[in-house]
């Protein structure tokens, strides 16, 4: 197929070859994208609501916890001076 055009770098070449060489010259690396690369990363969010809002949850979850185990308390320390 002749070319008509005035980039000679498909001159004899075949329609296929020519196809297939414009599909691998524009084709895009999907692994190498902004989008696929922030995947795999962390983002820091440095914004004040969302730090105050974050030690809230840590400390709400914490309390929780906390609680959990206090309420044991009372009865461990009755376990132990029972059997020692």
């Amino acid at each position: 197929m002749p070319c008509i055009c005035y980039n000679k770098t498909f001159t004899g070449l075949t329609e296929e070859q020519i196809i297939a060489q414009l599909i691998q010259n524009m084709s895009i690396d999907t692994r190498n994208t902004s989008m696929a690369l922030n995947k795999l990363r962390c983002r820091q969010d440095d914004r004040p609501f969302c730090v105050i809002t974050g030690y809230i949850t840590i400390g709400v979850i914490g309390g929780m916890f906390l609680l959990l185990v206090l309420s044991d308390v009372p009865r461990l320390i009755h376990d132990f001076r029972f059997y020692f």
